[in-house]
């Protein structure tokens, strides 16, 4: 047959956006077979990379070629048929074996001729060659990007790219919203729960984008979202680990517990074995650190115990005895319970704690307001008295003397301003954190791995003996204040597992009667980090 076929190829990858058009190729391509005179039968279009084997539209277009169909093909360069060595050999092997006549282009012809095919050879190495470079270059200023902390593609949800300085910032208007999800999911609230309020309650969508977002989370985002570790400054890719410099949504261990709430492994550890609760807790008669062993019966009941090192100097015996691993941790799960703050309960601790910070920052605006402006005032002085003595208008002793003065009511005022940022430190944070573990300590011991577990105790409190097998726990002072005011609130607590909004406080005496005692429970705790962090900056002022 003596017609020709047009192929037009446009990549949609960003690095080829300086080529032609489909509708400028075409055009191109039929105003050169009209100068040459070629009858054009057909115009096949692509929009596909050419970088790899697989395009449908070429391989059908080639399969025609083989049977003879077309004279031969009208494309705007040969780079535009293939960059690939499959693709651009079985060109080369159509016009060897004469299944095609030519390959024509605006700017030559390439017939079955031994320079023809050599410079299609060539010309198609080169054009592999750029894939090869562009692909290269690409890796090394991903690379290049990562080892300086930023993410080298779109910005997950919550953040956005910045276009200038090309780095990642936070979306003004989801960012928020996002750290509300995962402070419910710390809470305990379940993942479709979350998504539910997201998405009817506050209305959330995804940033809208060139060719994507402004849609509702799906579950499947909602989930790759909370085991994103983005969130707490890790940037984690095929090209390995890095530190990001967007700033965190979240604390690493704030992740970490998402990921136990979420039944997921924890945070990776070296570990020689998996007893919870071994390099914790030391003997109460001889004071050795307490050991575990694994034990199989010949009937194949298996078991732990654990028991006193007895690696004493001077050979001194200890007659502590083994203890096994579940009755240990039935230890604990009793003292988790006398700790444990029920979901409603939790609820209107975290309610109030946050209210009272908000009323906090109210009342304490003014005073850092006042000491602004003073501290701005005096830097004025200052000013004033330096153009005063280049004027000659105050002798070197005045202006020495005033100087000294105004520079040590600036550093008594900066200092002040100081500490009142280290203040701002707020304990309010500590004390929710302290609430929420109380509430989900137990559920975390019962069901988590032996890592769970171990961490679980740790945070309980410190210097822990076992003596004549009752594990003495030497509790945190806030738990201690929690497990005291439990006690005073209301010795039963089936009243308090109700679902909060089936609770009607004007028609629950017992619940209203019990919210002053509890309060003052909550300001406890508040107080004690309130103290704690107190001392902490008097320390380093000293």
């Amino acid at each position: 047959m003596n017609n020709y076929i047009i192929y037009c190829r446009k990549s949609s990858e960003s690095e080829e956006r300086q080529v032609l058009s489909i509708e400028s190729q075409i055009k191109e391509l039929k105003e050169t077979a009209a100068r040459l005179k070629l009858e054009v039968s057909e115009i096949l279009t692509e929009s596909r990379s050419a970088k790899k084997p697989g395009r449908p539209v070429f391989n059908d277009m080639m399969s025609r070629l083989y049977k003879g169909q077309f004279k031969g093909v009208i494309a705007w360069k040969l780079d535009r048929l293939a960059r690939n060595p499959i693709d651009g050999a079985s060109l080369i092997w159509a016009l060897d074996q004469g299944h095609i006549s030519g390959i024509i282009t605006p700017h030559g012809t390439f017939s079955n001729d031994s320079n023809a095919k050599l410079m299609m050879q060539i010309e198609f190495g080169m054009a592999k060659k750029y894939v090869d470079d562009l692909s290269d270059n690409v890796k090394r200023g991903n690379r290049a990007k990562l080892e300086k902390g930023w993410l080298p593609s779109p910005a997950p949800v919550g953040y956005m790219n910045e276009p200038v300085e090309k780095t990642i910032i936070k979306d003004p208007e989801r960012f928020p919203l996002v750290r509300k999800m995962w402070e419910m999911l710390l809470q305990g609230v379940k993942p479709d729960r979350i998504l539910d309020i997201a998405t009817n309650e506050w209305g959330f969508r995804t940033r809208k984008q060139r060719k994507r977002g402004g849609e509702a989370l799906g579950r499947t985002s909602l989930y790759r979202l909370f085991s994103s570790p983005f969130y707490y400054g890790l940037i984690q890719r095929k090209e390995g680990v890095f530190i990001g410099k967007h700033p965190p949504m979240i604390s690493e261990d704030e992740f970490w517990r998402a990921q136990a709430i979420l039944g997921r492994k924890g945070k990776p550890r070296p570990k020689r074995h998996s007893f919870s609760f071994t390099g914790l807790i030391r003997c109460a008669e001889c004071g050795c650190m307490i050991t575990a062993e694994e034990k199989t019966k010949k009937s194949g009941l298996h078991y732990v115990y654990y028991r006193c090192t007895k690696k004493r100097k001077h050979n001194e015996r200890c007659s502590q005895k083994y203890v096994n691993a579940s009755d240990l941790e039935n230890q604990i799960v009793d003292s988790l319970a006398r700790i444990r703050v029920f979901p409603p309960l939790l609820d209107l601790t975290v309610t109030y704690l946050k209210e009272e910070e908000k009323e906090e920052e109210k009342r304490h605006l003014p005073v850092r307001h006042s000491l602004e402006q003073a501290l701005s005032h005096c830097q004025s002085q200052l000013d004033k008295l330096t153009r005063m003595r280049l004027n000659d208008l105050m002798s070197d002793d005045e202006y020495l003397r005033e100087k000294r003065r105004l520079l040590d009511e600036k550093i008594a005022l900066t200092e002040r301003l100081k500490n009142d940022d280290a203040g701002k430190i707020n304990p309010v944070a500590s004390t929710v954190e302290t609430f929420i573990f109380a509430g989900q300590a137990l559920d975390r011991f019962r069901n988590g791995s032996p890592e769970d577990k171990r961490n679980v105790l740790q945070q309980i409190g410190s210097n822990f003996h076992l003596d004549d097998g009752k594990l003495v726990i030497k509790a945190e002072k806030p738990l201690l204040i929690i497990e005291e005011g439990l006690k005073a609130v209301c010795t039963d607590f089936n009243w308090l597992e109700l679902p909060i909004n089936g609770l009607v406080m004007g028609k629950n005496a017992l619940y209203c009667s019990a919210i002053p005692d509890w309060r003052a429970v909550v300001d406890d705790v508040r107080t004690f980090f309130e103290n704690k962090l107190s001392r902490e900056n008097q320390k380093t002022a000293a």
